[in-house]
């Protein structure tokens, strides 16, 4: 199989090649009930927005400053949440169509990592970020964007699928001309029946269903990755939280033909 084709590793297991064998017999419906999926978690942040304002709307003489504040807080939240899932959406769009290229250019690694867990960090007050930036180089050539937003991707899981006031924990280091961020977490975890089609699009864990989200964020990051000539490593346990190692080239001026 050639660079070009190459799809997310999956284990040898016979779980593995029985969902192989649904996805190579999927019909229309189902390509029809993942776009209903699709429709179904833009519609949650908007439906929340949508009643939010209504209720401002209806009771703004009656409201105080603290009330006013809350339910903006909760539609700027909202809103955040529909901007991801639209981006998300978007950004899966062009890498299956071949969309997405390489715009590498030098930058700092150390400001980008800080940088997202700051803006990260930003959407939930209380979280507490452990950050620990060791043997990075000053420079590195990627693209920086799209490094970013495997970052957040991956930042934006650790958050979604852990209590608030559980810490997230970002170290970093550096193998073999090979960086490495590593993301844990103290979260739901995955299934060992699962963890080997998480990085296969629309794939959700049994124990995520009642979480928003596309099943296409990690299989993005993934796609990212691949293209830097890096990888992503994903450790779980259920209950017991996941680890998330970014795995990109310190140089990559070219960029590496995948497709998801």
């Amino acid at each position: 199989m050639s660079a070009a084709t190459r799809r997310p590793p999956r284990q040898t297991s016979r779980a593995s090649r029985r969902a192989d064998s649904r996805t190579a017999l999927r019909s229309p419906a189902q390509s029809l009930d993942r776009v209903a999926l699709l429709a179904h978690q833009l519609r949650t942040p908007l439906s929340a927005i949508n009643a939010l304002a209504q209720g401002l709307i209806r009771r703004a003489d009656r409201l105080g400053t603290t009330d006013i504040q809350s339910k903006a807080e909760k539609i700027w939240r909202a809103s955040l949440r529909l901007d991801e899932l639209i981006d998300t959406i978007l950004s899966y769009t062009r890498a299956t169509a071949g969309g997405i290229v390489l715009n590498p250019s030098e930058f700092n690694p150390e400001e980008l990592i800080r940088r997202v867990c700051r803006e990260q960090g930003g959407q939930q007050p209380t979280r507490p970020f452990q950050i620990q930036i060791r043997g990075l180089p000053e420079i590195v050539i990627g693209d920086p964007i799209l490094l970013e937003q495997a970052l957040v991707i991956v930042l934006s899981n650790a958050m979604k699928y852990s209590q608030p006031d559980k810490p997230i924990k970002i170290t970093t280091g550096k193998r073999g001309g090979m960086i490495r961020i590593v993301v844990k977490d103290q979260g739901i975890g995955i299934t060992e029946r699962d963890l080997p089609f998480i990085m296969q699009p629309f794939f959700r864990g049994q124990n995520a269903k009642k979480y928003l989200g596309t099943g296409l964020g990690l299989s993005l990051a993934w796609y990212i990755l691949k293209l830097h000539g890096g990888d992503l490593e994903i450790e779980s346990q259920e209950g017991r939280g996941t680890k998330v190692t970014i795995i990109v080239p310190q140089t990559n001026a070219t960029g590496i033909s995948y497709s998801i």
